[in-house]
């Protein structure tokens, strides 16, 4: 892999040195006075400094570009682009709770090694809404090319299945928070309106690199999980295996995927009507089922293709699920079992942006602002992830062992001293929280034993007339207009 600036300034193997560098001025002391040892620079500083450079390389290359043109004529303005962009992004690491919150950091001090400037609240949120989104997805774009030549090599995991799949992504939405009514338009609407809300946010997240693929915001919140789904898809290559959760479970939406060449595993949803066409493994006693049936018995609801169904009880607990996987030697059940386990990856990634990167509470009411603090946030979560396994990996940990909350925590409160900081977090870990006992599930499937285990069958006639029964459900009377657009993010 090439040289690359950005990598080698954020996740260098010894505590980020080159950033040290930057961030440090020695002192130095008469003889007789002991040197003060150098002080390493905070979480919070490391990822400011490297966002700098990222912010500053297109201004160079811009400035190279236009140095023998003619200069423009007027004042140059007072506040540089990169130095408000930085301002915004800090004050997102720290949680800042208004956009009042970095402009204060930009009139109070330095924004990393950007003066400070003397400018108003409404200078700042205009120059903010001229400047709209583009340069931040421009910054997103950079920062995904350093990011995916880093984690080309995926860390070591005890939980690296289904090989056969050229990809493993989970798919899940949730739905963003309301904005606050800061207007009398707004306030006339009774809380809990749905017009509040910002809409709904899908994704397509990557269970092996943990970080999103492809991300719309949908602007109807009424409307189901199944709404626009095939937009998630578009890009996705053949042959990745798809997991979704039981919003998801539709009989002609299963038959689309096998269709279109895609892996896919479903919990089985309660009171689902199947027939066994193959058993592959049974036993009574321990609850344990692995065969290929037909999903719907009924001729009005009914899928096309034959599919997998899994069933075996861990804990007191029956679990169960679907794949159009049909070759136990190439899913097992135990592998299943370990995605299923691992379902709750892509809601940790929710709450990242929810609860730890301000879509929890809006800076304002306007949508242009509101879709930057969205842009923003979607910058600094890939960050985090990256430090995540950087550290998980150092400690010679699980990524779900360490949590991200705690790290996130420290990016404010752990300060300065004179040992680098991924150190500190290592040695320190699990007195500071870092490194809990784990509490994830572990679902335990029972032993197959050779008299669980079938005759491999010869596989024949695996597609039959799908038919949907076309239930409307509760359909609207007046439709949805929202304030905010519908939009893919990425």
């Amino acid at each position: 892999m090439e040289d690359n600036p950005f990598m080698r300034h954020l996740l260098d193997q010894k505590g980020f040195p080159a950033l040290q560098d930057s961030a440090l001025t020695r002192v130095h002391t008469s003889a007789c006075t002991a040197q003060v040892p150098p002080s390493s620079p905070t979480l919070a500083q490391l990822i400011v400094a490297f966002l700098q450079q990222v912010l500053e390389q297109p201004e160079q290359e811009h400035r190279e570009l236009t140095a023998s043109a003619k200069l423009p004529r007027g004042r140059p303005p007072t506040l540089p682009m990169p130095q408000l962009w930085l301002a915004v992004l800090a004050g997102t690491i720290r949680q800042a709770s208004h956009l009042s919150r970095s402009w204060r950091t930009l009139c109070l001090g330095p924004t990393g090694s950007f003066p400070a400037v003397q400018l108003t609240y409404e200078a700042v949120r205009k120059r903010l809404l001229s400047a709209g989104t583009e340069p931040l997805q421009q910054l997103f774009a950079s920062l995904s090319v350093a990011l995916t030549n880093w984690t080309l090599a995926p860390p070591p995991s005890a939980l690296v299945v289904a090989a056969f799949a050229v990809q493993v992504v989970a798919l899940d939405e949730t739905t963003l928070d309301a904005v606050r009514r800061l207007t009398q338009q707004l306030r006339e609407l009774p809380k809990g309106e749905p017009h509040l809300w910002v809409g709904k946010l899908a994704g397509l997240f990557d269970r092996r690199l943990q970080r999103g693929v492809r991300m719309p915001v949908r602007a109807d919140v009424l409307a189901g999980c199944t709404v626009g789904v095939l937009t998630l898809l578009e890009g996705l290559p053949k042959g990745s295996l798809i997991l979704a959760d039981l919003g998801y479970f539709r009989y002609p939406w299963f038959d689309y995927r096998s269709s279109q060449g895609y892996f896919w595993v479903s919990r089985l949803k309660e009171r689902a009507t199947y027939q066994i066409k193959e058993v592959l493994a049974y036993d009574d006693p321990q609850g344990l089922l692995d065969a290929i049936v037909w999903v719907g018995k009924y001729r009005a609801d009914r899928c096309g293709h034959a599919v997998r169904l899994l069933i075996f009880s861990s804990g007191g607990r029956q679990y169960g699920s679907l794949t159009n996987v049909l070759d136990p030697r190439q899913l097992s059940m135990r592998e299943i079992a370990q995605w299923d386990a691992r379902r709750w990856d892509i809601e940790l990634a929710f709450k990242l942006l929810k609860c730890e990167l301000g879509w929890q509470l809006w800076w304002a009411a306007r949508p242009e602002l509101i879709m930057i603090q969205v842009w923003v946030a979607l910058i600094l979560a890939p960050i985090l992830h990256a430090l995540h396994l950087h550290v998980a990996m150092q400690a010679e940990v699980e990524p779900f062992d360490l949590s991200l909350h705690v790290m996130v925590d420290l990016l404010g409160s752990m300060p300065a001293g004179p040992t680098p900081v991924v150190e500190r977090l290592i040695d320190e870990g699990r007195l500071l929280g870092l490194l809990p006992p784990s509490t994830r599930t572990r679902i335990m499937v029972p032993e197959l034993g050779p008299h669980m285990v079938c005759p491999v069958p010869v596989l024949k006639d695996l597609t039959r007339q799908a038919r949907s029964a076309q239930r409307n459900g509760h359909p609207r009377t007046v439709p949805f207009v929202s304030r905010f657009l519908t939009q893919l993010l990425l």
